[in-house]
């Protein structure tokens, strides 16, 4: 009997690998759950950079979100440009 089987999208299942954006560059991370802190470091911005999700609210390095592919996140400096 084969372990080797898709999951019916093309998609091997140990593949959970998911490409977004950050400040409009594709960042491909290595699952589709991860910390905040996981998306800056593959988006190589710096770790003092807010990350804020599609819908403007912000993601804690701690937190752990679910990303779906082609998603749009932004990452600022956490300084107060004014």
């Amino acid at each position: 009997m084969s372990h080797h089987h898709d999951d019916g999208h093309g998609h091997h299942p140990k593949d959970h690998s998911v490409t977004v954006q950050v400040n409009r560059r594709d960042v491909v991370l290595p699952d589709d759950h991860v910390t905040g802190l996981q998306i800056k470091e593959a988006a190589k911005v710096p770790t003092t950079f807010k990350l804020f999700d599609p819908h403007g609210g912000e993601v804690a390095d701690d937190k752990t979100i679910h990303v779906h592919a082609h998603e749009r996140f932004t990452a600022i400096s956490g300084q107060d440009v004014s």
